[in-house]
């Protein structure tokens, strides 16, 4: 099968943090299949282009997008146009254009849960929407789009165990939000060893002044703030600031920078325990909801035979059996317990690894994913 894959910068799906993971999950898993792949580099293709503005920029790549895909079309039939974009990336106009030449368009999006209009323009465009949390079919129906269940996996090419010695206790690898602080603190303050890794983790690496600028900075924001949910919203920011810059200065040995990909594989086999965290904010705002979200994180770590330990939500017990092939936790209390349980009883800890590589393997790989995707849209595989 022949297929035209567009994806943009890594940069831009997936907050800087983990270089090409997508990049991998899709063009490596396809051409492993044996799939004829043709990569639509967005950004290398438009290069160092200079634009004054957004729109100027999305004109021109949306113009590239169909020059590219007609040109290619012509010279040889595409089956399937697959994509990873979000309102902005791409010209709505483009994707209809595309789907004049009968190719099915499918276009897949995550963290809809709470980040729903970052894809409310561009999703009734294509044939499929492909989305990897269960429970948000209907916002794609409520916006006319036909959305299609896609729950992520993780490419055991590259995600795998390596042979290293254990030497972490406890790790988490992602950018600090949400809830994520307070339950390393609760488990720092507990005397657990638990390391960091990734974005707004080193609060307190900031210089003296920087810090301060940067807290009478969200100070005024709060002050300045007219209506009640501004006001609630920028304190919200501000209390998570002085909590995150607080354990930072307290914890400085336990708080790292983001990581490569190769490191982030390498620290789920050196950590007896590699935590997850579902919750997030609607919005990333404070002042709202908090909700849950399954992330690559929940297969990526089973895939690499991590011991690994996150939030409970049914959706997770549909794709692992809770606490035989991953564990789980309901509460700060919860997870505690359950760390200091597993690091004590490394035998039940071994059996939870080899029990969660073996489901993620047999049920969460990213060829198999596309081979029900495939079956689902009637396309051959």
């Amino acid at each position: 099968m022949r297929i035209f894959l567009a994806l943009p910068k890594a940069s831009e799906v997936q907050g800087g943090a983990f270089g090409r993971t997508w990049y991998k999950n899709f063009y490596g898993t396809l051409c492993d299949m044996g799939h004829e792949v043709y990569f639509f580099d967005q950004d290398a293709l438009i290069g160092n282009k200079r634009f004054r503005n957004r729109s100027k920029r999305l004109s021109f790549a949306s113009t590239l997008l169909v020059e590219m895909f007609g040109k290619e079309h012509h010279t040889k039939p595409f089956d399937l146009f697959f994509s990873y974009y979000k309102d902005g990336m791409v010209d709505p106009h483009a994707i209809d254009q595309i789907r004049k030449s009968q190719v099915p368009t499918v276009n897949f999006s995550c963290n809809n849960t709470h980040q729903f209009y970052l894809v409310q323009e561009l999703s009734p465009h294509f044939d499929y929407n492909l989305h990897s949390e269960k429970g948000v079919r209907e916002k794609f129906v409520a916006i006319g789009a036909n959305p299609l269940w896609w729950p992520m996996a993780s490419n055991p090419r590259y995600f795998k165990p390596l042979d290293q010695p254990r030497t972490i206790a406890v790790s988490f690898v992602g950018a600090n939000y949400a809830l994520r602080a307070r339950y390393v603190a609760h488990l720092l303050e507990n005397g657990v060893d638990v390391h960091a890794y990734g974005p707004r983790w080193q609060w307190g690496a900031r210089t003296r002044w920087r810090s301060v600028a940067r807290r009478y900075q969200l100070l005024l924001r709060t002050l300045l703030a007219v209506l009640p949910e501004e006001q609630a919203r920028a304190s919200g920011i501000m209390a998570h600031h002085d909590f995150c810059r607080s354990l930072s200065v307290c914890f400085p040995n336990n708080v790292h920078p983001s990581v490569s990909d190769d490191e982030l594989i390498a620290l789920y086999s050196r950590s007896h325990i590699s935590l997850g965290f579902l919750e997030v904010y609607d919005r990333h705002d404070p002042s709202r909801i908090v909700t849950q979200h399954l992330h690559l994180r929940e297969f990526e770590a089973p895939m690499s035979r991590a011991l690994y330990l996150t939030g409970y939500c049914e959706e997770l017990a549909e794709c692992f059996e809770p606490d035989k092939e991953v564990l789980v936790y309901r509460n700060e209390h919860e997870m505690l317990e359950k760390v200091l349980y597993y690091l004590s009883h490394p035998q039940e800890a071994e059996r939870a690894r080899q029990a969660g590589h073996k489901r993620a393997l047999s049920c969460h790989t990213y060829q198999r994913r596309f081979q029900d995707l495939f079956t689902q849209i009637g396309v051959q595989g």
